[in-house]
């Protein structure tokens, strides 16, 4: 049987209404979601403010792409778990102003989540809200 979130790293639950539902299919403290919101994370500065305080990142966070790779691969180190969930309500206005900073993003999740699967056993989803 799949794990939570082993439908791929983008889980759309926008449809289905999910919201409330977060904490009923990754269930606390085995999951440690992150709320965000994808109204306050138009761009990648937007991304970078709500992220890092939403994963309880480091106070030295540097709020670009190579930290926000460091500190996704540190979450065990910082917030034991055996998955991480970025949850984005007003998802389809995430990372809206600019393609280029929403696949930069999707590549640095995608290869945050292949280490944390690979080193800790852990995964790692973007669920849309």
């Amino acid at each position: 049987m799949a794990q939570p979130g082993e439908e791929g790293l983008f889980l759309d639950l926008r449809a289905s209404g999910a919201a409330e539902g977060i904490a009923t299919r990754f269930p606390p403290p085995a999951y440690f979601t992150a709320f965000i919101d994808g109204e306050k994370a138009r761009d990648k500065a937007g991304l970078m403010e709500q992220i890092g305080p939403a994963f309880r990142f480091p106070s030295y966070f540097g709020k670009n792409w190579d930290a926000l790779l460091d500190c996704l691969r540190s979450l065990p180190d910082s917030v034991p778990a055996r998955g991480y969930v970025l949850a984005v309500r007003n998802s389809s206005s995430f990372l809206l102003l600019s393609a280029k900073d929403k696949e930069d993003f999707a590549d640095i999740a995608g290869e945050a989540r292949a280490f944390l699967r690979e080193k800790y056993s852990a995964n790692l989803v973007v669920a849309l809200l």
